[in-house]
């Protein structure tokens, strides 16, 4: 029989997915996001971008993905399209994957986004069916609903080529598994559904029944860099937790150093019930 010990990842040469951390501003409150475990609040300032887009852009094979946002929402900050703009032109051959409440998808946005070539898959973060679930869960009026629809037949007909997911962060602490079902049935041939684990990391209202010994993907895949230069490995690590160190001497410097090396070890090990965050996690 397979055993824990079985399971182990090495350390890819670069990273596969770079987050960036470019606002923590988010006018949606959704239960289970982890942006309310911290009190960390900025906006990553246009050069840092431009400074890591630079660095991105000397790697040989070229960055798979880039998420120009991580807990925020990227539509809230005035530069959005420039940041897009940028990234495009300094990474063509750098997928571009942006998450989003779809609040603020006008006709005038959408058109500005079907114009960045690399753009390559839009997540409409949604999590319920019913209307009332929407806006407990969300904090948005559920009119937002019928207008991301909207927005999904508009990019279908502009670029075709772009994935739209609706998706949900289901668990019987917010939804039932009927609205689940029905949520599915109603986005299905219209975005693709995707329903999504809640991660417990960090969460007191969520612990682990037992402990996870398994070592987590993300931390060997997977940088997240916030608006000050912070780096992080897990998109879950709202606070930054894990202290990581900052980005001083690049990203590769920083992919490879001592503490995220000593991280990984400790996963692969099956110890990271000694790591606080990882210890109260179910994410492998």
């Amino acid at each position: 029989m397979p055993k824990y010990s079985d399971i182990t990842y090495p350390t890819l040469p670069q990273p596969r997915q770079v987050r960036l951390d470019s606002t923590t501003k988010c006018q949606a409150h959704c239960l289970s996001c982890h942006r309310f475990l911290t009190k960390r609040k900025g906006e990553m300032p246009i050069e840092l971008i431009k400074q890591i887009l630079d660095d991105v852009s000397k790697w040989h094979p070229p960055l798979r993905e880039v998420v120009p946002v991580n807990y925020g929402e990227l539509f809230l900050r005035e530069d959005w399209y420039s940041i897009l703009y940028m990234i495009a032109q300094k990474l063509p051959f750098t997928q571009i994957v942006i998450p989003t409440n779809g609040s603020f998808m006008t006709e005038e946005v959408i058109k500005l986004l079907c114009s960045i070539p690399t753009l390559k898959l839009i997540n409409f973060s949604i999590n319920a069916y019913f209307d009332e679930t929407y806006e407990k869960f969300m904090g948005l009026k559920a009119e937002n609903i019928p207008k991301i629809r909207k927005a999904v037949a508009y990019f279908k007909i502009l670029r075709p080529d772009i994935l739209l997911w609706a998706s949900m962060v289901f668990s019987p602490l917010y939804q039932t598994d009927l609205e689940r079902d029905m949520f599915i049935n109603y986005w299905y041939g219209v975005a693709l559904p995707q329903i999504l684990a809640p991660s417990s990391a960090g969460r007191p209202d969520m612990k682990p029944c037992y402990p996870v010994k398994l070592p987590c993907r993300s931390i060997f895949e997977d940088m997240v860099i916030g608006y000050d230069g912070k780096i992080s490995s897990c998109c879950f690590d709202a606070d930054f937790s894990l202290d990581l160190g900052y980005l001083e001497n690049g990203i590769m410097a920083s992919w490879h150093n001592p503490e995220l090396t000593e991280l990984r070890r400790k996963h692969n090990e099956q110890r990271r019930e000694e790591i606080g965050l990882c210890a109260s996690c179910t994410s492998a």
